[in-house]
């Protein structure tokens, strides 16, 4: 965990009605709950982008599952390493993390780039 969402928690966890008790619970609601908030939310973003003109179509089937795939794609795309995230995630094998992180198509073209950067800077050294 980054230290940003360390600092979050400890702040929620300071709010709990026994501080020091490390068997309470930050997060009281049941799962359902949060899936419930979780799927309203997704229908309020989409609303809000139709709202002003924009394509929501792509959180029609958006899930909290689909957080994974960010989760990965975000990582890889950061440069961390395959087994870092795989590491991170919790993933038993790398083919999961494959399967899981998608590189966007801007990503994949300042990878082909640099190829341009690098080939400057050789004929620069001969």
């Amino acid at each position: 965990m980054n230290s940003i969402v360390r600092s979050v928690l400890i702040d929620l966890g300071s709010g709990r009605q026994r501080p020091n008790d490390p068997e309470e619970p930050i997060f009281a609601a049941a799962y359902r709950t949060v899936a419930r908030a979780f799927t309203q939310a997704v229908g309020r973003a989409r609303a809000a982008l139709e709202k002003q003109g924009k394509d929501s179509t792509r959180l029609v089937s958006y899930t909290w599952h689909c957080n994974r795939h960010s989760f990965a794609t975000r990582f890889v795309m950061a440069g961390v390493d395959l087994r870092t995230v795989q590491e991170l995630g919790g993933w038993k094998a790398l083919g999961m993390v494959q399967r899981y992180s998608h590189l966007s198509p801007s990503h994949l073209q300042a990878a082909v780039e640099r190829l341009v950067t690098a080939n400057v800077q050789e004929l620069g050294r001969n």
